[in-house]
């Protein structure tokens, strides 16, 4: 909340960077062995000429202030990374940064060092160096929570790529001054450091805080922070979710370690603040509002740090007041610019945290009540200018809304009323320490007592505990306050008659719910409609609908939202056994959003298929998937008796390397699959069901392919295929754990593959359906699977091996940019693989490939080809001797069997 490190502690006075000071020691310096740094980059200092044959200059240190392990030593590396020809160090000079009782938690010091350059020149350069105090409460504190860690990472990890958010926009804005790691393996005391360029030589410095800002001033300082919150929010969209340090704050998820810090360190403010409340006008009016609320802090801290999913949330910077924003002018003392600083407890979540913290702790009294809904309303302005810039995508907050969090969250305006600004607004005072801040002495109790009874302090908290009161602010909620005005739907503005019903358990009505959940202003359904998604033979083992359902928003107009409804076919086969749906559903619920978030998370986002949607209610019996129409949005397929062309086969093996990549790397953090990911739809338990399909199958296609040109050479091993090939398929889905496998996307042919395309015809988006028959183990089969049933004629043989070649280039960048530890095999390798695992190869042509390339009309029916009548022989024949299918055939089966693919009996021996 701010507690631990909300004191004015870091108060950047500007003083001439070569000042010394003629009351400290003098030590020469020493050459001292390179210590390895993590640097970023910062601006160098301009250099000065240096005096011929002058000797050395002396390190000048306060012995009493600068701690004995600091040395000049520690920061070689970092002169050698951004200081451009250094040589070595001239003098080295260590001096606290701000006056007594400017400092709590830490000790600031500048570090000011002379550099010697290769052309003998020197450089000045400057350095703002926070230190932990050696003290027993300070390292109570950091057992509590190390806010040095979360300072480093937020510095060195999350700020510069905020940065570089308006860089790619061409826009240059910096949001805190560059931060430098040291290496603690030789002095462990350094892991508890922080080091930034000292802004203070680029005419940055603190505004008086005990005045704090006025009117212009604060929007100066809301301007930046709505860029902070804009960068913040649009980072997640590109790099995916923060750390768990910057989701749950410093006290992570562990509830008792927050309560236990509100009762250890919290518990003597509460203390001193109800003894002074009585000396506060109407203060006794106030008392037992808050007594309740300081002893139901302890809980209520962790439903402002629980960051909801569905709101508008940001990066907070989590510390927001006027010592923490160092300000440049200009000549006429306009501002300039402003960048922040003590990133100690950055937390993602509601914009309410900084704005709330900000206005009550670093605004004038005149301004933060009265012109509060004004600074709100320009924040706000700010903010969605800000978004748009930075082409954010995600749903943009209402005004209303952002005030509706503010209620929601206004325990960060009391919070910050009676724990931070006591501090900001007192005189500078020796007494001001980490001590007898959060001690229980009678020194700490002394001076938490001059914190509440200044006069300065007492003016202003007396005017806000009334506005906090009028706006209900000093109750603690017992829970969270829900606000999703716009993403749930007034069921009573839906009124759809029963004639609109799509299934005996879907109704348009029910809808509603998945409308609203991605349009903002959606009002009410006006009409839908539904209809087969798909032609006979585009579509085997489920029925898609079209639903289309007319909608009203808010403003009156008119919008149509299109989905596909996915159920289980009613025909004569049972695929029940197959587990196709459960199988399907946990892919999207799961595997679908966990894999795109490991790539949003590496910084390339990456979709693999359409958003899904369950309903909320719970008495539907029937297995269903809901999906977004892809076609509403210019999706297509590519026609499956053409086939896909080089570039869409290109595109379709870089988006399954990119999910098989995915796979890998979520198995190494979440561990094994599921065991219904073992088998695919070939199992022991469906091994008679396929047995009796191509039963009636197996007489008319060899009957068929026997007169095709080429056959002689391996008639018989097609015959012999046919009496393996079930067996076959559950013998290669025996998983070999010392083998590489992947989660197989399992039923990726091309009516499974759908495209988006630019305005120039390039492709600009691929999406894989249909995920029923997920499956893990070899590659192999969806690279045989989806090569030999979906590309053209002209390059299925032709360029196999560079389709391979392809697939591998992408899995193995994909691999490395998910950071993935385990095994990638080789090019040559993959290829081994492929020829282990051959029975996809010719499976997929004596199979899947027939349906590709047949010809369908409205009395096409699929599960036909699988019965024993007059019309299913016609089918079956007509299926499997057009022209398509047996040029595909002739060139093919041909090529596998030079590669010994189609020595069906020696299948399991391949795998062994």
């Amino acid at each position: 909340m701010g507690s631990r490190s909300s004191k004015p502690k870091r108060s950047y006075n500007v003083q001439p960077v070569g000042q010394r000071t003629s009351s400290a020691t003098t030590i020469d310096v020493q050459d001292k062995p390179e210590v390895k740094t993590t640097p970023s980059p910062s601006p160098s200092p301009a250099p000065t000429s240096a005096t011929a044959g002058k000797p050395p200059a002396a390190v000048e240190i306060d012995t009493k202030l600068v701690p004995v392990w600091l040395n000049e030593s520690q920061f070689v590396d970092i002169l050698k990374a951004n200081v451009p020809q250094f040589s070595k160090i001239r003098s080295f000079t260590v001096k606290p940064a701000m006056g007594a009782g400017e400092n709590y938690a830490t000790l600031m010091l500048r570090v000011t060092i002379d550099v010697e350059l290769t052309d003998k020149q020197t450089k000045n350069v400057s350095y703002m160096m926070k230190v932990a105090h050696d003290s027993p409460e300070m390292q109570q504190m950091l057992q509590l929570a190390n806010f040095f860690v979360s300072e480093n990472a937020a510095y060195t990890e999350v700020l510069p790529k905020l940065d570089e958010l308006y860089k790619s926009k061409g826009i240059d804005i910096k949001f805190a001054p560059s931060a430098y790691k040291l290496d603690a393996s030789e002095e462990p005391k350094l892991a508890n450091t922080v080091v930034m360029y000292d802004l203070g030589q680029d005419g940055y410095g603190n505004l008086n805080r005990l005045e704090c800002l006025d009117l212009d001033q604060t929007k100066f300082a809301l301007r930046k922070l709505a860029q902070f919150h804009a960068a913040g929010a649009r980072f997640v969209e590109v790099h995916g979710l923060y750390c768990d340090m910057f989701l749950y704050g410093m006290f992570g998820t562990n509830k008792e370690l927050g309560k236990m810090f509100m009762e250890q360190f919290m518990g003597p403010l509460f203390k001193l603040f109800l003894k002074n409340l009585s000396t506060y006008k109407d203060g006794e009016k106030y008392r037992q509002k808050f007594e309740k609320f300081f002893s139901e802090l302890g809980t209520e801290i962790f439903n402002l740090i629980e960051y909801n999913p569905d709101e508008f949330n940001v990066l907070n910077h989590g510390d927001c007041w006027l010592n923490n924003l160092l300000f440049k002018k200009g000549p006429n003392q306009e501002l300039l610019d402003m960048i922040f600083v003590d990133f100690q407890n950055p937390k993602y979540g509601s914009p309410a945290q900084d704005l709330l913290y900000f206005i009550f702790t670093s605004v004038k009294i005149e301004h933060k009540l009265k012109d509060f809904d004004f600074l709100i309303r320009y924040y706000y302005e700010q903010l969605v200018e800000q978004l748009n810039v930075l082409g954010y995508e995600g749903r943009q907050p209402s005004l209303r809304e952002l005030h509706m969090q503010l209620y929601k969250y206004g325990t960060w305006a009391v919070t910050a009323s009676f724990m931070v600004l006591p501090v900001v607004i007192l005189d500078p005072n020796s007494a001001a320490t980490m001590e007898n801040f959060i001690g229980d002495s009678e020194a700490g109790d002394k001076f938490k007592n001059l914190l509440y009874s200044n006069p300065r302090y007492r003016e202003q908290i007396e005017q806000i505990m009334p506005w906090l009161d009028n706006r209900g602010l000093l109750k603690v909620y017992e829970a969270p306050v829900k606000i999703d005005p716009i993403l749930t739907v007034d069921e009573k503005s839906i009124n759809v008659p029963d004639s609109d019903k799509i299934f005996d358990w879907l109704n348009v009505s029910d809808f509603g719910e998945i409308v609203a959940s991605t349009e903002p202003t959606f009002d009410k359904i006006v009409s839908g409609t539904s209809e087969l998604a798909t032609k006979p033979g585009d579509n085997y083992a489920s029925i898609l609908l079209k639903v289309d359902i007319d909608v009203q928003l808010k403003d009156n107009s008119l919008k149509t939202k299109s989905y596909i409804v996915k159920v289980n076919p009613n025909h004569a086969i049972d695929f029940s056994a197959f587990n196709l749906f459960p199988k399907e559903i946990e892919v999207y619920a799961n595997y679908v959003t966990a894999f795109e978030k490991l790539y949003t998370d590496a910084g390339q986002p990456v979709q693999f298929s359409p958003r899904s949607y369950r309903l909320q209610k719970k008495d539907v019996q029937v297995e269903y998937l809901i999906l977004d129409n892809l076609k509403s949005v210019g999706f297509k397929m590519c026609d499956r008796m053409k086939g896909m062309d080089l570039e869409h086969t290109k595109q379709t093996l870089k988006k399954l390397a990119q999910w098989h990549a995915a796979s890998l790397k979520y198995k190494e953090l979440n561990g094994p699959y599921p065991e219904k990911f073992n088998n695919g739809i070939f199992s022991e338990q469906t091994a008679p069901i396929f047995k009796a399909m191509l039963a009636p199958s197996k007489k008319t296609f060899i009957e068929t392919v026997s007169q095709f040109e080429g056959i002689n050479e391996f008639k018989d091993k097609v015959d012999n295929l046919f009496e393996v090939y079930v067996e076959s398929i559950i013998e290669d889905a025996k998983i070999d754990d010392n083998d590489f496998n992947v989660l197989n996307h399992g039923d990726a042919w091309i009516n499974n593959i759908m495209f988006q395309y630019h305005n120039d015809g390039q492709i600009k988006e691929t999406y894989l359906l249909d995920h029923q028959v997920g499956k893990y183990g070899s590659p192999a089969q969806d690279l045989y699977y989806f090569l030999m049933s979906s590309t053209q004629l002209d390059i299925k043989v032709e360029k196999f091996d560079y389709f391979i070649r392809w697939y591998h280039e992408n899995l193995v960048e994909s691999a490395k940019l998910l950071n993935y530890n385990g095994f990638v095999p080789t090019l040559k390798e993959l290829q081994i693989i492929l020829l282990k695992h051959p029975i996809f190869g010719p499976g997929t042509v004596c199979s899947t490939l027939t349906i590709c390339l047949a010809e369908t009309n409205e009395d096409f029916k699929p599960d036909l080809l699988m019965s024993d009548s007059p019309a299913a022989e016609a089918l079956r024949k007509t299926t499997y001797g057009n022209e398509r299918y047996k040029a595909h055939f002739e060139l093919v089966m041909p090529w596998l069997n030079k590669r010994g693919l189609l020595d069906a009996d020696n299948f399991a021996k391949l795998q062994s």
